[in-house]
Order: C-alpha cells, then sequence, then structure tokens
C-alpha cells in the first residue's frame, strides 16, 4: 500500500530508504521550518527498464546532510546532480542558496525531478524553464552534447549513483563529473561500497587520473554504523588534463 506522503514524518538522515513510500520527507535544522519533501515513482517499470531513478537511495541522506552541516560548499555556488533520481541532494543545495542548481538523468527521466523542484517551491511551472535559478536537463554520461550544453559547476553532486555499472559507464560518469566541473570546481561524492565494489573499481581508477586524491569528508548527523559503511568524498579535478569526453 502507497503511504500518505502527507503523513510522514521526516526521514532520519542515513536511515533505510522506503521504496513503497510516495514520497520522503527530509528536516534539518539548516532549512528552518520548511522540510524538503522528494516524491518517489511507484508506477510499474515496463520493458525492463532500470527503475533506479524513480526512488531515493540511502547515500542521499548522508549527503544532504552533509550539504546542510556545510552549505557554505554550495551557497551562492552553481550545482549540477548527476544521476539525480528524484533529487534530493540537489533540491537541498537550492534550499540553502546555491546560485544555479540542475538536477541531470537521462532524458526519459526527467519529469519525476522536475516534479520535486516545484513541490519545493524552486521552480516555477508558469516560468520560462531557461531562466529558472534551479531546473532539469538530460545529461547521458559520456555524451558530449549534452554534456556541452550544460557548462561548467562550482560543485558537482554524485549521489549513491555507483551500483556495479559496466566498466564503460562508470569510467563514463568520472568523465563526466570531470568534465562538468570549474577550473576551481569540486565533486562531492557519497557512495556505499555494497557488495560490488569491484565492479565500481574502473570508477574509481578514473578519478585517480582525473582527480587529485579524494579528501574523507565528515558527516554528525547519521548513526556511526552508516559513518562507518560511508565514502563521502571531495575530489578536486587535476589542471590541464582532458578526461576524453
Amino acid at each position: 500500500r502507497i503511504r500518505d506522503a502527507r503523513a510522514m514524518p521526516p526521514t532520519r538522515a542515513g536511515g533505510e530508504v522506503d521504496h513503497v513510500a510516495s514520497a520522503i520527507q527530509f528536516a534539518h535544522i539548516a532549512l528552518g521550518s520548511s522540510p524538503v519533501l522528494v516524491k518517489q515513482s511507484l508506477e510499474p517499470v515496463a520493458d525492463g527498464r532500470d527503475a533506479t531513478a524513480r526512488w531515493v537511495w540511502n547515500g542521499a541522506f548522508p549527503h544532504a546532510t552533509s550539504l546542510c552541516e556545510h552549505p557554505e560548499y554550495v551557497k551562492n555556488k552553481t550545482v549540477v546532480e548527476l544521476g539525480a533520481g528524484p533529487g534530493l541532494p540537489g533540491v537541498v543545495a537550492g534550499k540553502l542558496g546555491a546560485k544555479r542548481v540542475v538536477l541531470t538523468d537521462l532524458p526519459d527521466e526527467l519529469e519525476l525531478p522536475l516534479g520535486n523542484l516545484r513541490v519545493n517551491g524552486l521552480n516555477d511551472d508558469g516560468g520560462d524553464v531557461v531562466e529558472q535559478r534551479c531546473s532539469v536537463e538530460p545529461c547521458t554520461w559520456g555524451v558530449k552534447s549534452e554534456i556541452d550544453k550544460l557548462g561548467k559547476f562550482d560543485i558537482v553532486l554524485c549521489s549513491d549513483v555507483l551500483y556495479g555499472h559496466h566498466e564503460n559507464v562508470a569510467v563514463a560518469l568520472a568523465q563526466t563529473a570531470h568534465a562538468l566541473c570549474a577550473v576551481d570546481g569540486r565533486m562531492l561524492l557519497s557512495y556505499f561500497p555494497r557488495e560490488k565494489l569491484e565492479f565500481d573499481q574502473p570508477f574509481f581508477n578514473a578519478c585517480d587520473v582525473l582527480f587529485e586524491d579524494p579528501t574523507p569528508r565528515n558527516v554528525d548527523g547519521v548513526s556511526e554504523e552508516i559513518k562507518h559503511d560511508l565514502w563521502l568524498f571531495e575530489y578536486r579535478p587535476k589542471r590541464g588534463i582532458l578526461g576524453g569526453v
């Protein structure tokens, strides 16, 4: 049974995500009295399509919490989220005062994040999307035309987007994140190794080439268990490196 999102309490950062809830609520003192609400898509997925873009994943909560604990990461910055799905971290960045936020995903998965921007008052459905401070755009990892259209960003958010991709897809993700980083930009990655770390290794190998050594970041508002399991890294792009996109 689909739960009534209006009756749901704020979901604790770092908790197990409820994939039968129609929406997830995220609250933090940095957001004041207006928690973020993001909807999930519970519609059946036809033709064997990947449904991962329809749900909030566990890494989104500590990632969003980290942004709330350090709003200077995104305040007055340009922010893009890759593989956004419902877009929780990106929506939180918008609420924390980012200058510009773009939620990206595959071209046929943009309706959900756009709706979540509107639910949270970050995109006026009566306005010109081109002029919106927060918007959605297609970004298929490794597709140069879509990447070039987006431009460069101060912050690239990658929240729980690795889950045993084929090597070429994992490498394309790293290359895309690098291509979108401004010269002084940063990629902020949240990742749970799970059982498929060996399959995700090509992403980290590509990051070793494209980025400086990652800086681990701490997040206080999660359980000790989550802190133990979570990889929350900040990557800065190497200068003079061509990313291959």
